[in-house]
């Protein structure tokens, strides 16, 4: 694969190691990714170690965007050669809303790998990075002689964490018959790209997809797209893509240049905004320390840990806000920032609060706090493009 750096972010934290203490340490890597220019994919030059990347806390939670399955379902069961009676698998727990909505429309024959059985993984606190580690080929052929193959298979949100995704691909494919589909559920990158948006960056994913990216992907692969099309959401959308072997013995269509070159260029602007962005945001905030004091973030998540630390702006910043109950009290990954409840909002002398939490759940946050609004507080969204954006407000 013949790549170009888009950008070296140099050493990042581990995002879900959240401290019990001040003094222990976040391990940190190099983090930087690069573009391929013969298709225009981006990925990350050096994935972090899974045994780090995987969570050390049992509560951690993950949540995929859900509003689009009923549509989603509502196109499977319409697909060609699919009937009640086909089998319907699933790869991992992100799959289980899906096969239950397929469950209560009659299809009974289901089935869904499990981590512990079927992947020999005996730590409860695995995630994603763990399975992709351990589901190899002659897995997957377990998998299927366990359980039948599957005439479709859900495999949301997990592909962008393979750390080779051919070899992913390869043993995803054993689980299908001849004439099966995939359906394949990812993050669409291709937003947060053109915003400079630096929370798309995040160690836990390997590759960086638009949807053009991930069609030839999958024509490389050997894959006839029967359907691809974006879900809209707040935050990012999501890619899905359904597909089927193709019945050529080999891909050899090239992709289109103009557009590797316009993904290419996406990938360069958006190291430049970037850039820009970190120098703009920081000088936004120093004004603002300025002007109001320090100012206090609101979710403690993995969106958070990249927006400090990626920006450099720790010192700036007075505490996060989250009113999980295993986070207050802790530490976050970056900057030995403490973890407290919302309530400090009201207590203490904090006027600006960074809002980085999922933009959909940005009105509630400020509905339920209003007296914070009403002290003269003033919410702002870390995410480029948002309502209420910090450098467009502050």
């Amino acid at each position: 694969m013949n790549k170009i750096q888009v950008i070296d972010l140099g050493l990042q934290p581990v995002s879900n190691r959240f401290l019990v203490n001040n003094w222990d340490e976040v391990p940190k890597f190099s983090l930087s990714i690069s573009i391929c220019i013969e298709n225009g994919l981006i990925l990350l030059d050096k994935p972090f170690p899974v045994k780090e990347v995987k969570p050390q806390f049992g509560w951690l939670t993950c949540f995929e965007p859900e509003d689009h399955l009923d549509k989603l379902v509502e196109k499977l069961t319409q697909l060609p050669g699919i009937s009640r009676k086909s089998c319907i698998g699933g790869y991992s727990f992100k799959d289980d809303s899906t096969l239950i909505r397929m469950d209560k429309l009659g299809y009974k024959k289901i089935w869904r790998i499990d981590p512990k059985i079927d992947l020999n993984i005996d730590d409860s606190t695995a995630n994603v990075e763990t399975y992709q580690r351990k589901f190899t080929n002659s897995r997957a052929e377990k998998i299927a002689d366990k359980y039948g193959l599957a005439d479709i298979l859900l495999v949301r949100h997990v592909v962008e964490h393979a750390y080779d995704v051919s070899k992913f691909i390869q043993s995803i494919r054993k689980l299908i018959k001849l004439n099966g589909y995939i359906v394949w559920e990812l993050p669409d990158c291709e937003r947060g790209l053109n915003s400079g948006d630096c929370t798309i960056i995040w160690e836990e994913h390997i590759y960086y997809f638009t949807k053009f990216t991930f069609k030839q992907l999958m024509k490389k692969e050997g894959f006839d797209i029967i359907d691809c099309y974006i879900a809209p959401y707040p935050l990012e959308n999501s890619i899905i893509a359904i597909v089927k072997e193709s019945h050529e013995k080999l891909h050899t269509e090239i992709p289109d240049s103009k557009y590797v070159e316009s993904e290419i260029v996406r990938a360069l602007n958006f190291s430049n905004l970037l850039s820009m962005r970190k120098k703009s945001v920081r000088e936004k905030l120093i004004e603002t320390t300025e002007k109001y004091g320090k100012v206090a973030f609101f979710g403690a998540g993995h969106l958070s840990v990249a927006y400090i630390s990626i920006m450099g702006i720790s010192d700036l910043i007075k505490y996060v806000i989250d009113d999980n109950l295993n986070k207050k009290g802790m530490v976050m990954p970056v900057g030995k920032l403490n973890i407290v409840s919302s309530d400090v909002l009201y207590e203490d002398d904090v006027l600006v609060c960074l809002l980085s939490l999922n933009p959909q759940n940005h009105d509630n946050v400020i509905k339920n706090n209003y007296k914070f609004l009403d002290k003269g507080g003033i919410f702002v969204s870390i995410f480029p493009g948002s309502d209420n954006y910090l450098e467009e407000v502050l």
